[in-house]
């Protein structure tokens, strides 16, 4: 297969850079179809600007109530309205991942194991669900959008506030300051299982992470809980035993200080620091401890709570934002710097960091 593809709103014949998200006027709802139908179904662009789609498939499309999106590894995913969902709350977006589904015209789809966070059609009534937003809120400007995608495996990550004079987005501008987590950070897809047996695809081998369970009158999404950006999700199977979970699934994590504890966020870099040293992302279970990593994307213990214009400096790539699509060579690889809510995240496209 091929190596992953960087999207971002910086390209030409790029989705808007707002998603179409002016005001609570064009929902959350749309505001995921302009982002993830060009990114991963069409692609955009033409000549050498072109970006190809990754293989996933329009099922149905209702806008701006629901649309369903089937990947390439054959897991359904459902975006639409939830009920109650007030003026200032507008962007919050109910996600549904499914097996099979038999009816996209509804919403909640009909199908086959149809999930939500803890809610399940067939399995659970909690009232509990998973809450995404393409941006933190209709109110705030959006500064930037990334996607880095591989078929199924896909990392969204949003930036926004209005704090921002270099284009890095919600990042202090001078050393050290930190202001608030202004965006948002999800991941698609298939993890990074050591064990041989556990498919590297597929239903049972499938999450949507990312967000928040709250209801549509509470926090926008991933950026409210803090350090906990990638957190509560929605998984269709034990990827273990490959068997559908009836019970409520454990609260799955995969943030920036998981393995150390740390909890800066978007300090300055100064003139002496360490050598950078990128390591694996891990997903973490709280039953079954570290389980799996996150294909593409490598952290820092410490550039990843760093300022991301900082970051961009000190590996001489001038502190803008075009600079994350240049990539920079780490022990022979390409990398990218690309700017989160906590800090700096690091991406590599060849395909080795994504099928390992």
């Amino acid at each position: 297969m091929a190596d992953a593809v960087l999207y971002s709103h910086l390209d030409v014949g790029a989705p808007p850079l707002k998603l179409g998200m002016v005001d609570s006027t064009v929902n959350g709802v749309v505001g995921w179809y302009n982002l993830l139908y060009p990114c991963l179904v069409t692609g955009y662009g033409s000549g050498a600007n072109a970006k190809p789609g990754q293989g996933w498939t329009l099922i149905h499309a209702n806008l701006p109530n629901h649309f369903t999106l089937k990947s390439p590894d054959g897991v359904y995913y459902s975006f639409g309205k939830g009920p109650g969902v007030t003026y200032a709350y507008a962007p919050k977006t109910q996600l549904f991942l499914s097996e099979l589904v038999t009816d996209a015209t509804v919403f909640p789809p009909v199908g086959t194991n149809v999930r939500s966070y803890h809610h399940s059609v067939d399995y659970s009534s909690n009232s509990a669900r998973q809450w995404v937003v393409p941006a933190r809120s209709y109110s705030e400007s959006m500064h930037n959008w990334f996607v880095i995608a591989r078929g199924s495996q896909v990392h969204i990550i949003t930036n926004g506030a209005s704090n921002s004079s270099d284009g890095m987005s919600g990042y202090g501008d001078t050393p050290g300051a930190s202001y608030g987590y202004y965006g948002t950070n999800y991941f698609f897809g298939n993890f990074l299982f050591p064990d041989p047996d556990i498919p590297k695809s597929g239903p049972g081998n499938h999450m949507a992470l990312g967000g928040s369970y709250e209801g549509s009158a509470q926090n926008f999404s991933s950026e409210a809980n803090g350090g906990y950006t990638l957190q509560y999700g929605t998984r269709l199977r034990n990827p273990f035993t490959g068997a559908v979970e009836t019970a409520l699934m454990p609260t799955i994590q995969a943030y920036c200080s998981l393995p150390t504890g740390y909890q800066g966020s978007k300090l300055g870099v100064p003139a002496y620091a360490p050598d950078m040293q990128l390591c694996p992302h891990h997903v973490y279970d709280p039953v079954l401890g570290y389980i799996a990593r996150l294909p593409g994307i490598l952290r820092d213990e410490y550039y990843s709570h760093r300022n991301a214009a900082e970051v961009s400096r000190a590996l001489g790539k001038g502190g803008t934002l075009a600079g994350c699509l240049i990539p920079f060579d780490y022990g022979g690889d390409p990398m990218y710097m690309i700017p989160t809510q906590w800090g700096t995240s690091f991406f590599c496209l060849k395909e080795k960091f994504w099928n390992a």
